[in-house]
């Protein structure tokens, strides 16, 4: 007679390697035609356990962006006064990314699978309003302006903007030889190029 698995308990309890499973199938089926229901039963798991490692499907996906911007706070704290400010945002963000627990692998599922969503998935303000505001606290910061100021209000959501076209150009296009760091930095400096030409230029 075989061996009746316990319901719940999981076929591999190791969170990374379930959530890059996780992020395959939502890749291959689409966020909103998966099912957590049908998650679990290809990861030869119950839901509940499903729940107990994400507990919702918006969490594969999203879990661990709404903390990101502690990280940010420290790390514009303690960016060179000196660099310019889209430069600081640059490096301050890039650090943030290469401190991040996550493999490069399953980030770049991750961001791919973001990418694919529908605008009013993929967008998610909720995960990402931490780092606008952290954002825009230091633009305030660095220019002297309040921080509902209209000059800074529309350049923090430019730099968020910025932030997640890189990303998302980095997991669906880059090399392996491109880090999200360097992507991000980048589309930051290549803003700065765009739109403030040195002096010297045509």
């Amino acid at each position: 007679m075989s061996e009746t698995r316990r319901p719940g308990r999981p076929a591999s309890a190791d969170h990374g390697q379930l959530r890059s499973q996780m992020l395959q199938i939502i890749l291959r089926d689409g966020y909103g035609h998966v099912t957590m229901a049908q998650l679990a039963a290809e990861a030869g798991i119950s839901v509940r356990t499903l729940h107990r490692h994400f507990p919702s499907k918006a969490d594969i996906v999203w879990q661990g962006a709404e903390g990101g911007h502690e990280a940010l706070r420290r790390e514009l704290d303690t960016v060179d006064p000196e660099l310019p400010v889209l430069q600081a945002l640059a490096v301050a963000v890039g650090r943030v990314f290469d401190l991040e627990a996550e493999d490069e692998p399953t980030a770049r599922l991750r961001l791919r699978a973001i990418a694919a969503m529908p605008p009013e998935l993929s967008s998610r303000p909720d995960a990402y309003s931490g780092w606008r505001a952290e954002t825009a606290v230091f633009l305030a910061r660095r220019l002297g302006l309040g921080p509902d100021d209209l000059v800074v209000r529309a350049a923090s959501a430019a730099v968020q903007a910025t932030m997640a076209e890189a990303l998302s150009w980095w997991a669906t296009n880059a090399g392996s030889h491109e880090s999200a760091h360097s992507a991000i930095e980048r589309a930051f400096l290549g803003l700065e190029g765009a739109l403030v030409p040195s002096p010297g230029g045509a």
